[in-house]
C-alpha cells in the first residue's frame, strides 16, 4: 500500500486502528534504537516506519502524508517507553526476530 493511501481521518474506526498501528512501530523503532544507544530524526524514523506498517514511500506525496503522522505521533510513542521503563525499573528486553 501506498502511504497516501492510507486511512483518512474521516472513516474513526479505521483510522483509530490505522493510527495505533503506526504508534506501535514508532515504539518499536524507538525502541531498538535507543537500545542500539542511537537516534533517528523524523525523516530516519518515517523510512524506519513505512516497511514495518506495509507501506511504499514511493513519491514525495507518500512521504509527506506518513512523516506528518509520525511527527505527530512521536511524542506518545515516548511517553510509551517511558512508562514502560519506569515499570521495568528502567530494564528493557526487547526480542529480536
Amino acid at each position: 500500500m501506498k502511504a497516501a493511501h492510507a486511512p483518512k481521518i474521516q472513516d474513526r474506526h479505521l483510522w483509530n486502528a490505522y493510527r495505533d498501528k503506526v504508534i506501535e512501530a514508532v515504539v518499536a523503532v524507538e525502541l531498538q534504537m535507543k537500545q542500539a544507544g542511537r537516534s533517528l530524526d523524523v525523516e530516519g524514523l518515517t523510512c524506519e516506519v513505512a516497511p514495518l506498517l506495509g507501506q511504499v514511500i514511493e513519491d514525495m506525496a507518500d512521504y509527506d502524508v506518513l512523516s506528518k503522522l509520525v511527527r505527530a505521533v512521536r511524542p506518545i510513542a515516548y511517553e510509551t517507553l517511558r512508562s514502560t521503563s519506569e515499570e521495568h525499573g528502567g530494564q528493557f528486553s526487547l526480542l529480536l526476530r
